[in-house]
């Protein structure tokens, strides 16, 4: 399965490797970063479905929501490709 990450979320990765390394060592940004995108590629499974998100708003418009630490993968599958629309604190959806 291919996987695509939108702008938006790319934004959002890059923001929390810039915080990650402002409060730990030097390189730790990037190790937080590579994490982050194993598990959306652990995401990325053929053959697989996804319940769609518990939040109502995210619900409606038909994504996906996976955990990944404090925040929240909101994604959609379409034609074999896992498409990462936007990376969300969990603290503000529940």
């Amino acid at each position: 399965m291919k996987l695509k990450i939108n702008p938006r979320a790319l934004s959002v990765i890059n923001d929390i490797a810039a915080f990650v390394e402002s409060k730990n060592t030097n390189g730790s940004g990037h190790r937080y970063v590579l994490k982050f995108i194993n598990e959306i590629k652990r995401i990325a499974q053929p053959n697989i479905q996804y319940a769609l998100c518990k939040h109502p708003v995210l619900y409606q418009l038909r994504y996906s929501c996976r955990n990944f630490n404090e925040w929240v993968i909101v994604f959609r599958i379409k034609n074999e490709v896992l498409i990462v629309y936007d990376i969300i604190p969990s603290s503000i959806l529940f």
